[in-house]
């Protein structure tokens, strides 16, 4: 069984309400947007929107260990100390990765290093000991997010094209129409919620 470890899983208004009938990466997004608004004042909405899809990518990542679009198993979310990297797992090098989860309501946004936080992603990763891959196509930094992607400067000078991004138009190419993730996402959370 896969484990999920984020606490989303049991702080989450509805957690079964945003995976049932749930088929596309927008659905999932419209409804997190619609519980973050529920209670604000007990769960921010910035907090609550990071935090659904942080379980989201968890879980993504869990199912999709032998899927080398992503190539990464072992997945281990950091819940506590919070530096800037979301969780660590390992590539299809089997190479320590550090992985970034941002949400942006704007999805034709663009992550920017200083407007996003990003540098303290490479320096916590690195501090960890997860050195940049620049020139393999394997790389060590991951970060997917609801934004279209990273700032093409971010992306090919400040970090020298060396991290993975997942923006908005990949993953609904992983997940928009995917009955089988969404289904199995759905049985997943259900078997964690009863143990």
């Amino acid at each position: 069984m896969i484990n999920i470890e984020h606490h989303f899983l049991t702080t989450c208004f509805d957690i079964l309400h945003l995976f049932e009938g749930t088929s596309k990466l927008s659905t999932f997004c419209k409804k997190l947007e619609k519980q973050a608004s529920i209670d604000p004042d007990r769960y921010p909405f910035e907090k609550y929107l990071g935090d659904g899809f942080e379980i989201l990518v968890e879980i993504l990542i869990k199912l999709s260990e032998c899927d080398n679009r992503i190539g990464i198993k072992d997945y281990k979310p950091v819940l506590t100390q919070d530096n800037g990297v979301d969780g660590y797992g390992v590539n299809l090098l089997g190479e320590i990765s550090a992985i970034q989860v941002k949400y942006r309501v704007n999805s034709q946004k663009l992550l920017t290093a200083s407007g996003d936080r990003l540098d303290s992603f490479l320096s916590e990763a690195m501090f960890n000991g997860v050195i940049p891959q620049i020139e393999n196509k394997c790389k060590r930094h991951y970060i997917f997010t609801t934004a279209d992607g990273l700032h093409h400067y971010t992306l090919n000078e400040k970090f020298r094209k060396s991290i993975k991004v997942f923006g908005y138009q990949e993953l609904r190419e992983l997940l928009d129409g995917n009955l089988h993730f969404w289904e199995k996402s759905l049985e997943v959370i259900k078997k964690n919620l009863e143990k």
